[in-house]
This record gives C-alpha cells, sequence and structure tokens, in this order.
C-alpha cells in the first residue's frame, strides 16, 4: 500500500509540521538540489519521515526556512541519511554546520555484510526486498509546479531510508566494534569535509601528477587561485578554469596573455577576466 504524505509549500504549512516532528527519535532525511551552473548546491526539496509522517518540503516557494532548521538541528533527533555528504553539504552553506546526530546507512552497510559503498536503490532492495523505481533521477527539481508522480518519487527515497534504518538500529545493538563507522560519521560532522582547504585542490587534477618542479608549483597555485574564485563567484570550478587547460598553462610558461589562446577551450572573453591574475600566478612561481 502507497503511504500518504504531505507537500509542504508554505510558511504555516512548516512550522505546524516542525512542531509535529519535534518529539521524533529519528527523521530520515534526504535532499533533490541542482548543481548544474553554480559551485554551492541549490537545495530544492527536503524529504522526511519518522516512521510515520512523511513530507516533502519545497524551499523554492517557503519565505522562511528557520523552523525546519531549528527541527534538523535539534540534538535529540538523529538525522538518518545515506551517503550524507551531499546533503549535509547543502545544510553546511547554509548554516555553516550540519545537523548532529547522524546516522549514515550506506557507512552501517558494511557492518552487516552488504557491500562498501552500496548504492541506495540496492540497499533497499536488498534489505527491504523493494525494487525502487528510479525513472526520475535525472529530474529538473528546480522546475515548478511539480508532478504528483515526482512528488512520490521524492518523499519514497525518506520513506524507505526510514525502514532500512529501523532495521540497522537494531542490528547495531550487536555490533561490538563500531570505531570505523564512529570515525567516518565523526569526519562528516567536520567543517573541513566541506571546505577543502584550495591549496591542496591540484590533488584533484589527475595530469598533475605527471608534473614536477616549477610546472607542479604553476598548477598547484593555478588551483588554489581556481578554488578561491569558483567560490567568490559561485560557480562550478571548470567553469572558472579546466583542469587541462591548468595543465597547458604549466607546461607553455606564458610570457603575455595572447600566449593563453594558444591552449584549447582557452577563450577571449576568459582571457580578458582572468589573464592578468593567471600571468602573474605563473611569473610569480620561482
Amino acid at each position: 500500500m502507497t503511504e500518504e504524505f504531505l507537500f509542504i509549500d508554505d510558511d504555516e504549512s512548516l512550522s505546524q509540521l516542525c512542531e509535529q516532528l519535534a518529539n521524533s527519535v529519528w527523521l530520515a532525511v534526504d535532499t533533490e538540489f541542482e548543481r548544474v551552473s553554480t559551485y554551492y548546491p541549490e537545495l530544492c526539496l527536503v524529504q522526511l519521515s519518522d516512521g510515520k509522517v512523511h513530507a516533502v518540503i519545497d524551499p523554492l516557494t517557503i519565505k522562511n526556512m528557520q523552523p525546519l532548521y531549528d527541527l534538523l538541528y535539534q540534538e535529540s533527533i538523529t538525522k538518518v541519511l545515506h551517503s550524507a555528504h551531499q546533503d549535509l553539504e547543502l545544510f553546511f552553506h547554509i548554516k555553516g554546520s550540519v545537523p548532529e546526530p547522524l546516522f549514515d546507512t550506506q557507512i552501517a552497510a558494511p557492518l552487516f555484510g552488504y557491500a562498501q559503498g552500496i548504492g541506495y536503490g540496492n540497499l533497499v532492495k536488498e534489505v527491504l526486498e523493494i525494487e525502487l523505481d528510479k525513472g526520475h533521477a535525472r529530474a529538473d527539481w528546480k522546475k515548478r509546479p511539480l508532478t504528483k508522480e515526482l512528488l512520490r518519487y521524492a518523499v519514497d527515497d525518506a520513506i524507505y531510508l526510514g525502514r532500512v534504518y529501523e532495521v540497522f538500529s537494531e542490528k547495531m545493538k550487536g555490533v561490538k566494534n563500531l570505531h570505523d563507522f564512529n570515525a567516518q560519521i565523526e569526519k562528516l560532522s567536520k567543517s573541513e569535509t566541506y571546505q577543502p582547504d584550495p591549496e591542496t585542490m591540484w590533488k584533484k587534477i589527475f595530469a598533475a601528477k605527471r608534473l614536477k618542479g616549477k610546472q607542479l608549483e604553476v598548477v598547484k597555485q593555478l588551483a588554489a587561485w581556481r578554488e578561491r574564485t569558483a567560490r567568490e563567484r559561485n560557480r562550478p570550478r571548470k567553469w572558472i578554469l579546466a583542469d587541462h587547460a591548468m595543465v597547458e598553462m604549466a607546461k607553455l610558461s606564458p610570457e603575455n596573455k595572447s600566449d593563453f589562446l594558444q591552449i584549447d577551450k582557452v577563450s577571449e572573453k576568459m582571457v580578458n577576466r582572468h589573464g592578468d591574475a593567471l600571468l602573474k600566478i605563473i611569473q610569480d612561481v620561482q
């Protein structure tokens, strides 16, 4: 039987829902977001379930989301997520911290013999023997109005996440060694997990690992500059400067801005906007 759920799209309904859920022991939490044209993810939906009350919250139509944040940051409620990093990143950038305490079903799964890093759909299938519909995985969550099918798809993720948690929370009582689990949960709570040091971002550039000396140092400096610029402008890193462009700049060691145009997919617009800064970074590396 399909479970009923609430669709919350105004301030009054949100306040009522949060009051209703304030005494929950745990809340299954899922989100839908967009991150096509921004550095920071844009929150589009929040789905909640306490096992009895299920709701989809529309932050694009609600003016005051504070009651939800007050609820989620209540320390008496365990927040249950699956592969929590991206969901928590949303809340971190909104509130400057993540809601605690946390339980991540993906991190817990190996304790009970399930695969490391198991996807949500496969976990639900293996634990609950339920096949979830994944037909809307690439939906445009910013588009309004939302169809009933999309809302159903969204809330089911929270509903079945809660059911998996109920199974896992019972099994956790028999687990003697929780060191690795607790360490991974603790990492999810740290601010550096969601605000990586710009000086380390070069490590994500695969081709940089083949560089040495001055060329490697140039890539390190360019990657740090790109990270800071992407955050300031709220644009995807690769919209600011592509990985391959940084590597080629390090190899080319340009002496003027026009030299940048020799690099594939480096546009005149980008050179006009950032050329002086890039040239200075490269020339300052001794």
